[in-house]
């Protein structure tokens, strides 16, 4: 029996090269990662490429039981995050609810899929991921300290 359906035309969707792109979150929400810590996951679509799929996006939040300085870059990354899509937040929190359309332009990247231990799979998948800008006020480096480095795993 003929199933008369096209799908000759029909391919996988790929990322986009590296470079600047304006990107529009489509979904967020809170997950508790493998670790059993508290996380959010957003899939952020790239304007105008239909045809890539969407980046997800991970951000850890702290969690009691933090080291101080985990707990810190986390705060960090959230807040970069936030900042760049311009989602409201203060020393109250934020609202999940208001990334839902949020959007930015920001730099896109590659990356290839790894594996448990960290290593890349040489037949692995490669997609994009959101490059997030550091913050204005962060100041200068040789000054300031600059940022966190992130926590030792």
């Amino acid at each position: 029996m003929l199933i008369p359906i096209n799908v000759t035309e029909t391919s996988e969707p790929r990322p986009v090269p590296v470079g600047r792109y304006g990107v529009t979150i489509a979904d967020a929400n809170e997950a508790t990662s493998k670790n059993g810590k508290p996380q959010l996951v957003i899939s952020v679509g790239i304007d105008g490429h239909d045809d890539a799929p969407n980046v997800r996006h991970y951000i850890s939040l702290p969690a009691d039981g933090d080291e101080p300085r985990s707990s810190q870059f986390k705060s960090l990354m959230l807040k970069r995050f936030l900042t760049a899509f311009k989602i409201p937040f203060s020393a109250d929190g934020f609202n999940v609810e208001d990334f839902f359309g949020a959007t930015a332009t920001l730099e896109i990247g590659l990356d290839k899929e790894k594996d448990s231990d960290g290593n890349e799979k040489p037949d692995g998948a490669v997609y994009n991921r959101l490059v997030l800008p550091k913050l204005h006020d962060e100041g200068d480096v040789r000054t300031t300290g600059g940022a966190p480095k992130p926590p030792k795993r």
